[in-house]
């Protein structure tokens, strides 16, 4: 991120709950709407959470649903743009009419991307878990 101002319109401060959704729905991740413009948003996520460049972002209160790509990740912060509808056919994630074998590679590397995000947060779940252990064994 560089010092310079390159947002397209103007943000506003907010504290709103969202909804990260991904993996065709299968996976949905809490976050903070922290601000928001017509061109995108600044969310805060859990550090562990690995997510896709692109997704949906819902935020119940203002009735927005929309698709994001992720700009930039700072900590538990990342910066996304709203996706247009023509760029939205470009994305890994949206159906595009393949045929053959191009459909069934694609449909292979979504499947193995969801696959890898499922293992990585059990993985996430596991190191607390030890963690928790051996501080119960450091007190004991």
């Amino acid at each position: 991120m560089s010092g310079v101002e390159q947002r397209q319109s103007n943000r506003t401060r907010s504290f709103l709950r969202g909804e990260i959704v991904h993996s065709n729905g299968a996976s949905r991740t809490d976050c903070t709407v922290r601000d928001i413009s017509d061109t995108g948003a600044r969310l805060e996520i859990p550090v562990s959470v690995t997510l896709p460049e692109f997704f949906e972002i819902l935020v119940p209160l203002k009735s927005i649903t929309r698709r994001a790509r992720i700009i930039w990740r700072h900590n538990n912060e990342i910066g996304i743009s709203f996706v247009h509808e023509a760029q939205a056919g470009m994305t890994a994630t949206s159906p595009i009419p393949l045929s053959g074998d191009t459909f069934d590679l694609r449909r292979r590397v979504l499947d193995l991307e969801a696959e890898t995000m499922h293992l990585r947060s059990q993985l996430a779940e596991m190191r607390q878990v030890i963690a928790a252990l051996n501080q119960q064994r450091k007190i004991a």
